[in-house]
């Protein structure tokens, strides 16, 4: 992860996508990363005939597709030095981010996270949501604000890894330490313990619960040693996203490194609490 050959820009023009932009661009530079930015064209439902007959709306994609170039030329200034292309198709926003990545060698997709009115504290956007479900490289989300102004840092000094208790972590340890000495940047490891959350004394099994953390601090021991890595790690009883966000605004962190993980494994929440982890995150959340 030390290095990003290809990031990709989805690019909508609204004010969370335009907050991106410095941070897109120090990534590139830090990284000498090829640039492209992506603007899918979404024929509205509309433009089709009704099959009850009705007339459908006329939508001329040639003269949208050609003002959208136009405002993506002027979206994003660069300097000289990067390698940037500008790019408009048209089709399904997420099909067509994940299908451009996976065709185009990307290997870090950055992105915002789109929630609407009264339902922002439980919705990512459905096209975030399905690139984060669907895309094989690292998706970079930023934190799901009100306020699109204050959803991105561009200095990372203090990043969280959350991990499962998985033979892979080992590898996602390493990866988020390579990306700490990027930054030259403080990294603390996290997990969650299921089945130890909270709980009045008298409804808790406080032994069990001991021997639930005890063994999973050993656990990560043994991750650390096959990363080759010495980090500093918190284990807490908890739901995933509540102990990430905790523990997140505890250290001031710029950005949380999650695994998206199998499915199918019965320890492997970080995928399916990945939604929960980035809706409630007060940073930016890298998903390898």
């Amino acid at each position: 992860m030390s290095t990003f050959q290809h990031i990709l820009f989805p690019v909508d023009f609204s004010e969370r996508s335009r907050a991106m932009r410095p941070l897109v661009t120090s990534l590139a530079e830090r990284f000498k990363s090829k640039l492209t930015l992506l603007n899918i064209v979404e024929i509205p439902l509309t433009a089709y005939a009704d099959p009850m007959g009705g007339v459908p709306f006329v939508f001329d994609l040639q003269a949208v597709a050609e003002q959208q170039r136009k405002e993506l030329e002027s979206f994003l200034e660069t300097p000289p030095s990067l390698r940037v292309e500008k790019v408009v198709e048209e089709g399904d926003p997420a099909i067509g981010i994940i299908s451009y990545a996976e065709r185009n060698g990307v290997d870090l997709i950055v992105m915002p996270t789109h929630g609407y009115g009264k339902f922002r504290g439980l919705l990512l956007g459905s096209v975030t949501a399905k690139v984060l479900h669907d895309a094989k490289c690292a998706v970079w989300t930023t934190a799901h604000s009100e306020d699109p102004k204050l959803t991105t840092k561009i200095d990372l000094r203090t990043m969280l890894c959350a991990i499962d208790l998985m033979p892979e972590n080992a590898d996602l340890i390493r990866q988020a330490a390579s990306l700490a000495g990027d930054f030259n940047a403080k990294l603390r490891l996290v997990h969650a313990v299921p089945g130890a959350e909270p709980a009045p004394a008298k409804n808790m099994n406080t032994e069990f619960t001991r021997s639930l953390i005890e063994w999973s601090r050993e656990y990560i021991g043994k991750l650390q040693r096959k990363a080759g890595t010495d980090l500093e790690v918190y284990v807490m009883g908890g739901q995933v996203s509540v102990v990430l966000r905790e523990e997140a605004l505890r250290h001031n962190a710029d950005l949380v490194v999650i695994g998206r993980g199998r499915l199918q494994e019965t320890l492997g929440r970080l995928r399916t609490n990945s939604y929960a982890v980035i809706r409630d995150s007060p940073c930016s959340v890298l998903s390898v």
